[in-house]
């Protein structure tokens, strides 16, 4: 038999869906602590979260990719509620940082500006 034949037939492996719900949920929640703003805007906070943005979009692509790898409906119902934290994350992110990216760029600018 052809080495393609036998990957055809052979199952992806599981884990797979488990290291990629680990990731997506690291990301979530490395997000939600991030974003807490207990006393008001931590500027400190917008680079990590364009970085877990970032994150929450690369799990998105490996989503969809191992949708393609596995061929039962459970699997990729599973994939489905990792790619909507996922997304979910992507763009409570970026909203996150495009509402105080403006704030925090004028008040470096003015520290600057009274050196």
């Amino acid at each position: 038999m052809p080495s393609s034949e036998l990957r055809a037939q052979r199952q992806p492996k599981k884990s797979r869906i488990y290291v990629t719900a680990a990731i997506a949920l690291i990301a979530a929640a490395a997000s939600a602590w991030l974003m807490r703003r207990p006393g008001g805007v931590d500027c400190n906070t917008l680079a990590p979260l364009t970085v877990l943005a970032t994150l929450a979009a690369f799990v998105i692509s490996i989503c969809f990719r191992q949708m393609g790898r596995f061929p039962d409906k459970r699997s990729r119902w599973i994939l489905l509620v990792w790619l909507l934290i996922a997304a979910g994350t992507l763009f409570a992110d970026f909203r996150c940082v495009r509402k105080y990216r403006t704030f925090c760029d004028q008040l470096q600018q003015q520290m600057h500006e009274s050196r």
